[in-house]
């Protein structure tokens, strides 16, 4: 699951079954791969499946009903850099923005195993997917890159590596390499 990365910055989501989820992919031999292209903006990338966020774009501007809002309070409270609030992943990014991230998802069967000593930063959150639709949106707007994954309840995990190098700079250059999502 170790990926080399052609720049100092990365991070990984790597997503597990966690209850109900993953019955879909019963016919899936392996891994499920996507390899994309996200952007972050306003230092911020959101991960989502749509069919949860449905009433919470409709206030985006509440603070306190917002689940946008709530999954950034909890990323800069917690000082994690990772925030969740009802489907809603808020990931700080140490630039202003980043319009070609590279970013790997996979899908497996199991959690893999915590490679600590590769990371600067670990972060479980839960993610859960009923449509099979997985959102990477820029804080600021524009459309979201989608991905197809099987419909499931997933534990995400968020792995990063080079926060410092990036901190600061407008233009990033940090890249997003494998997410495993387990189902």
């Amino acid at each position: 699951m170790k990926e080399a990365l052609p720049i100092v910055g990365g991070l990984i989501l790597v997503l597990s079954a966690c209850g109900g989820g993953g019955d879909e992919r019963g016919d899936t031999p392996g891994p499920l791969v996507r390899t994309l292209e996200v952007q972050s903006d306003y230092g911020q990338i959101y991960i989502y499946d749509p069919e949860t966020q449905q009433d919470e774009w409709a206030d985006v501007y509440d603070e306190e009903s917002s689940a946008i809002f709530r999954a950034m309070d909890d990323a800069s409270a917690s000082r994690r850099f990772v925030g969740y609030s009802t489907g809603m992943v808020d990931v700080l990014t140490p630039s202003q923005y980043n319009w070609r991230a590279p970013m790997r998802v996979e899908v497996i069967d199991a959690p893999p195993q915590l490679d600590a000593d590769e990371w600067d930063h670990v972060v479980e959150v839960p993610l859960p997917v009923p449509s099979g639709t997985l959102c990477f949106q820029a804080s600021g707007g524009g459309d979201p890159i989608e991905t197809q994954i099987p419909a499931g309840t997933y534990r995400a995990r968020l792995c990063e590596r080079g926060l410092v190098a990036g901190a600061g700079e407008i233009e990033g250059h940090e890249s997003y390499p494998p997410a495993a999502l387990a189902g």
